[in-house]
């Protein structure tokens, strides 16, 4: 009985040589069936999905499916799904038997940005610029204004639209700063105003420094001051001051 476990390692361990051997000889030979893929993202719509991801392929005249597994190259399809603007991220592109997977990152888009000359994009939480598609159905916070025309796809946003991005951060992090501002006004010289969804409220809001305390102090009038002598009150906060908000009546 002492020989049996020492045999029954070497009959294993060549069984699995030949597993391999034989998954090694033949699986080049084998053509793909289907792709795959597999796509995350933190917006509720969906800018790049499994149908686009197969469009993107085919448009590329890139063959996969009915194409043996060897002359498929998933590090081509990795660089031109790497190319795609709202992709922020290939987790990876490999077989899995017969069937390409490809594991894939969308941009989390956090603004829309409107221009002076009509023109409109959005940027991601990296504050990348992102180019505007039809398919993002979120309810985005709105940046207007002073925002300039000059931006280009895949770079950084313009400096104003960055400051925005930085106060959008503060603003998504509460539920009531969520519900209530839903749209930055940049006027220049990193000086910003918020709309109030309550109230319709011209809020002068200054730069981004101090945001934090600047919207905690802004929710104390709305919840304990506006909240009994009317939303409708006051057609203008100045939350600009430190530790105070100034009200101006209709």
């Amino acid at each position: 009985m002492r020989y049996v476990k020492p045999v029954v390692r070497i009959l294993l361990s060549i069984m699995l040589i030949v597993v391999l051997v034989l998954a090694f000889v033949y699986m080049p030979k084998q053509r793909c069936e289907r792709i795959s893929s597999v796509v995350h993202t933190q917006n509720e719509s969906v800018t790049v999905g499994p149908k686009d991801v197969d469009a993107l392929i085919a448009n590329a005249g890139i063959e996969v499916v009915g194409k043996a597994v060897k002359e498929v190259d998933p590090g081509q399809i990795a660089e031109l799904l790497k190319a795609n603007p709202y992709i922020e991220n290939v987790n990876f592109v490999h077989f899995a038997g017969r069937k390409l997977v490809i594991d894939y990152t969308l941009r989390e888009i956090v603004l829309h940005v409107f221009t002076p000359s009509g023109d409109h994009y959005f940027v991601d939480k990296e504050g990348v610029v992102v180019p505007f598609t039809p398919k993002m159905q979120d309810y985005l916070m709105i940046v207007n204004g002073n925002v300039g025309d000059s931006y280009k796809v895949g770079k950084k946003a313009p400096k104003g639209v960055r400051d925005a991005l930085s106060l959008t951060e503060v603003i998504l992090a509460n539920d009531f700063y969520q519900a209530q501002f839903r749209q930055i006004y940049l006027r220049g010289n990193n000086d910003i105003e918020l709309t109030s969804a309550i109230g319709g409220q011209t809020i002068l809001f200054g730069s981004v420094e101090n945001a934090a305390e600047k919207l905690a102090n802004l929710k104390t009038v709305y919840e304990k001051g506006l909240s009994h002598k009317g939303y409708n009150t006051y057609a203008q906060l100045d939350a600009r001051y430190k530790n105070r908000i100034i009200a101006t009546r209709k």
